[in-house]
């Protein structure tokens, strides 16, 4: 499977991104400017949306005793340090799929591709218990618990929610295991649980207009939609953090501005997008970028912006 940028419409796959991001020539080339070419396009066409500046951008304070910061997680290779989607698999019979499931992938259609999978493995008699285990034995990255308990200890200062294509079941599963679901206020994700037969049944987290994301999930569209519930709420974030890894990842990347700070895995999709778009155009991303090798390294960033703020 290829097509890990945006334009492929395919949401970020491990093995295949990291390939891309450490195989690929340092030096531009005809695809350098992708990563600007998108984020001028987002800035032009916002995806099934209005874009929406006021959060950020009229200068207005958060209301006494409301969050200042909206901090975002993506999941995948993000909160955990493995793509739970691959994970799943080793409760598959062999720890294998067969190659005639793993044919009726299309690109930009990856969450149908997971229904199948889920049906394939309850029809081999893999039950939600099973697949809970796994999901509850994911590793969280490096530093991680230590930066979600650090963000816990802040009070009101941070809101933090997850916004992720793999699903609810999962993401709900490896937290509560990990001790950290109490701290998200919202979970973003393809819904998911047992069906009427027992079995694990996944559908699409919506639809929407965006040529650049994958049919079931176009994460600017879901961020921009909470900014805009929150607002009606009252709610005025000061500053926006994502912290993320992949392909998808960048999509968002429209929505923030300057004071807003992406946190990009090093050396993944997200990261290299980003670093794309800098060299190519260096004033089409105006937020700040903290590069991550551990979560270590957006506690530390964190833990800085708290004391000059």
């Amino acid at each position: 499977m290829s097509g890990c940028f945006p334009v492929a419409g395919l949401r970020c796959l491990s093995r295949v991104c990291r390939s891309l991001a450490r195989e690929a020539p340092t030096s531009p080339g005809p695809t350098a400017s992708l990563g600007a070419h998108f984020l001028r396009t987002l800035a032009e066409t916002p995806p099934a949306d209005v874009f929406l500046p006021g959060n950020w951008q009229d200068g207005g304070m958060a209301a006494q005793g409301a969050p200042r910061f909206l901090l975002t997680f993506d999941f995948d290779e993000t909160i955990v340090d493995e793509n739970s989607d691959d994970s799943i698999v080793r409760a598959a019979p062999g720890q294998r799929l067969p190659e005639s499931l793993r044919a009726t992938y299309r690109e930009g259609f990856y969450n149908e591709y997971m229904q199948r999978v889920f049906q394939y493995l309850g029809e081999q008699g893999v039950r939600p218990r099973d697949l809970r285990a796994i999901y509850e034995a994911l590793p969280l990255s490096p530093g991680m618990s230590d930066l979600l308990q650090f963000v816990a200890k802040q009070g009101s200062c941070f809101e933090v929610i997850l916004i992720s294509d793999a699903n609810t079941f999962g993401v709900e599963s490896a937290l509560r295991a990990a001790g950290h679901h109490g701290l998200f206020r919202r979970i973003l994700s393809n819904p998911s649980g047992p069906d009427a037969r027992g079995l694990l049944a996944l559908r699409p987290f919506h639809t929407h207009s965006c040529a650049r994301c994958p049919a079931n999930m176009c994460k600017h569209k879901v961020l921009s939609d909470y900014l805009r519930e929150r607002a009606h709420d009252g709610v005025h974030f000061e500053r926006l953090f994502y912290v993320g890894d992949g392909a998808n990842d960048f999509c968002p990347m429209g929505l923030l501005a300057g004071g807003d700070v992406a946190f990009p895995r090093r050396g993944y999709p997200m990261h290299r997008l980003i670093q794309e778009a800098q060299k190519a155009e260096p004033s089409a991303f105006r937020a700040g970028v903290v590069p991550w090798e551990t979560a270590t390294d957006v506690r530390l960033h964190l833990q800085q912006v708290l004391k000059t703020c």
